[in-house]
């Protein structure tokens, strides 16, 4: 009976110890942790200034200028978690035409994580300039880390107008 019951402590003693390894700082975020950029408004109201006075009216802000004819317009997907961290995709588009893929974002937990996000990312950048959509096969050995990517690829799309 004793040796069954230190069978049992140190069964729970080691389960409690890799899970607190497995899910350490870094390892993963949630979804309300992944970083969003906003752009934010000047205010229109009137702060005063140090003296008390209404300080002068905000000029209105101009518009964002038009890209050039030719230049490339960049859309960013959606951040997709995979088994392994996130993945994030930027596609930049000229007359509705993808002419360039880039993975901001990749797991690299690991040197194994690393060496296949950089292999998914160079092989999906040019099965997707090829296909000219998120259509394409994924990486055999990253299938969750190719299908994040997919999936951000065509939230991208989506934002280009281009599903």
């Amino acid at each position: 009976m004793r040796r069954v019951l230190i069978g049992v402590v140190g069964l729970f003693a080691t389960t409690a110890l890799l899970v607190a390894l497995k899910s350490g700082p870094g390892v993963m975020r949630l979804p309300d942790q992944v970083p969003v950029i906003q752009r934010v408004a000047p205010s229109s109201s009137t702060e005063p200034t140090p003296s008390g006075e209404p300080g002068p009216d905000p000029e209105p802000a101009d518009p964002p200028p038009s890209p050039e004819p030719g230049a490339p317009t960049t859309f960013t997907g959606d951040s997709v978690y995979s088994e392994f961290g996130y993945v994030t995709v930027q596609i930049a588009v000229v007359d509705g035409q993808i002419v360039d893929v880039v993975a901001l974002e990749m797991p690299t937990d690991g040197a194994r994580s690393a060496a296949l996000s950089e292999r998914v990312a160079a092989t999906m950048r040019e099965r997707v300039l090829a296909a000219q959509s998120a259509d394409v096969d994924t990486v055999s050995g990253a299938t969750w880390t190719s299908e994040a990517y997919r999936q951000s690829l065509r939230s991208a799309l989506a934002k280009a107008g281009l599903t």
